[in-house]
């Protein structure tokens, strides 16, 4: 071998045209991981590492070599090699260590396979979450999140459960993908004495992984053979819920195992919180409209209870006269009491889990602002989805008025309180039906109740677009048009704000006795609803 190849910095192996090693650089043995001695006389095709596709042998498997060029992994010595075959009187053999280089390309490409399937995964559940936004009731969103989810080429099987059910069990709402004898087996084993994953999510509240489904005994045999027998390896169930009510569960099924990467957890997690939110908006849509709804009195006992505190404190009665859920998880309180509103104040102001403590009067009918932010019984009434009535707190005991649609299940709903204080009592329970008032009565009403001046100024209002965004009148240029002040023009459209709002909510007040309020007088102008 020539001097210049025996020192150059790459494998240098010399052979015969027959494919017989007649020399070998220092190089070479040290990348071969062998001594030159042992490689010597022996036949290249023999002697050289052998890697999973052989093109070595190949390329000496002839009456003489051919020229090449290939890279290849070599497992004995857990290398990449680049291999360049020169052929003259015999053959040149170049071998460089390409490792390095290849690990960073199959990184790149393992990279970039992870993120077009985050892309892929991303894209299906945001046009599953579009989907759910729009669905009409629980049965929508549960189709709505199967047909998208199974039977894909990522996820081979999906069902919804639901949890609102007679039984002590959860129901199948929905299935779709492959495995279509699944449903049967996961119908089955909801009674059985195994606990199913999503049975297991409902339950904590927390999504639960299974990354080999044929090798857990916890789930149950029947599940595991069927699951195993249409190539379902892992799983993951994810609760649908909503402001810490859980009102079913989500359970992917994957034909891999390990199959769900952390991108994946967090995008169906994302699913279930939306179609939580999806389930619970459409529980207080059907309060709304509905003909029949359920008003349940739960009485609760917990000297914990912020606002039994507050009342054993002042040495009084507490009413809560609203209560306005806020979006993310507290509830906005509205209370009155007939001891002194200041020791109820700075009790509350001073409660752990409550904020926003402020008076809005205190005068005639104290009326005091303070929302819940911890766990409560208010609290959980509004993530199920309840409208609250109305409560009383004394200091030992309070009592909660709520509405629920006809369909509800009190008596979960009465656990779910129960699990949130030291006792609970369902005091009453009775199916009311509403009589929907006509338009034309319900404008009626409210005429009868404005003033001239009142109607006037709210029409004026109303058709100088002073209520659109961005507004089409200032409240100087309305008063501009009846001619009068603009505080005098505030005052009367504060006046019929206020009894189109209490119409609307349907307020206790005696807003509406014309008389007295007829000869009212706006204490900035000294003019009654009238003038």
């Amino acid at each position: 071998m020539d001097d210049r190849l025996r020192q150059a910095p790459i494998g240098v192996i010399e052979t015969t045209s027959e494919g017989e090693i007649v020399d070998i650089n220092d190089a070479a043995t040290t990348l071969l991981e062998t001594e030159p001695a042992a490689l010597r006389g022996t036949a290249i095709e023999e002697s050289f590492p052998k890697s999973a596709v052989r093109t070595l042998r190949e390329v000496f498997d002839g009456a003489s070599p051919s020229p090449a060029s290939f890279e290849e992994y070599y497992p004995l010595i857990d290398r990449w090699l680049a291999v360049d075959i020169c052929v003259d009187e015999g053959a040149l053999v170049y071998v460089q260590d390409c490792t390095p280089r290849k690990e960073t390309e199959q990184t790149v490409a393992r990279l970039d396979q992870q993120l077009d399937r985050v892309q892929r995964i991303n894209s299906l559940i945001a046009t599953v979450l579009q989907q759910v936004i729009g669905a009409s009731d629980r049965s929508d969103i549960a189709r709505t999140v199967c047909e998208r989810l199974g039977g894909t080429d990522r996820y081979k099987f999906v069902w919804v459960g639901d949890r609102k059910f007679s039984e002590e069990r959860l129901r199948v709402l929905a299935a779709a993908g492959d495995a279509t004898d699944l449903r049967d087996r996961i119908d089955e084993s909801l009674g059985g004495e195994k606990t199913l994953p999503g049975q297991t999510a409902v339950a904590s509240g927390e999504t639960q992984l299974v990354e080999a489904i044929a090798e857990n005994d916890a789930v149950p045999r029947g599940v595991r053979r069927v699951a195993f027998g249409n190539g379902l390896q892992s799983c993951l169930a994810v609760p649908l819920a909503y402001q810490g009510t859980v009102y079913g569960v989500v359970t992917v099924y994957s034909g891999q195992e390990n199959g769900f990467s952390e991108q994946e957890r967090v995008g169906l997690e994302t699913l279930g919180s939306v179609a939580g939110f999806a389930i619970k908006a459409g529980r207080q849509e059907d309060l709304l409209v509905a003909d029949t709804v359920t008003e349940v009195t739960v009485g609760v006992r917990d000297e914990t209870i912020p606002f039994i505190g507050a009342a054993d404190e002042g040495n009084c009665t507490v009413s809560l006269d609203g209560a306005v859920p806020r979006g993310d998880g507290a509830v906005v309180c509205y209370l009155t009491t007939d001891g002194p509103i200041e020791a109820v104040d700075e009790w509350l102001t001073g409660c752990e889990g409550i904020t926003d403590v402020r008076q809005i009067r205190s005068e005639t009918e104290p009326l005091f602002q303070a929302t819940i932010v911890d766990e409560a019984p208010v609290t959980t009434l509004a993530a199920w989805g309840a409208t609250i009535k109305n409560g009383e707190y004394s200091s030992e005991s309070a009592r909660l008025v709520a509405e629920l649609p006809s369909d509800g299940d009190v008596r979960r709903l009465v656990e779910a309180v129960d699990a949130t204080v030291a006792e609970t009592q369902l005091v009453a329970k009775e199916e009311t039906t509403r009589t929907p008032e006509p338009a034309e009565a319900f404008q009626n009403a409210l005429d009868e109740r404005l003033t001239d001046r009142q109607r006037t100024v709210l029409r004026t209002a109303h058709l100088s677009d002073y209520f659109a965004s961005p507004r089409g009148s200032t409240s100087e240029e309305v008063a501009e048009t009846l001619d009068i002040a603009g505080s005098t023009m505030l005052y009367h459209l504060r006046r019929a704000e206020q009894k189109l709002v209490e119409a609307f909510f349907h307020a206790d007040r005696e807003a509406d006795v014309i008389g007295s309020e007829a000869g009212a007088t706006d204490p900035g102008t000294g003019m009654s609803d009238e003038q």
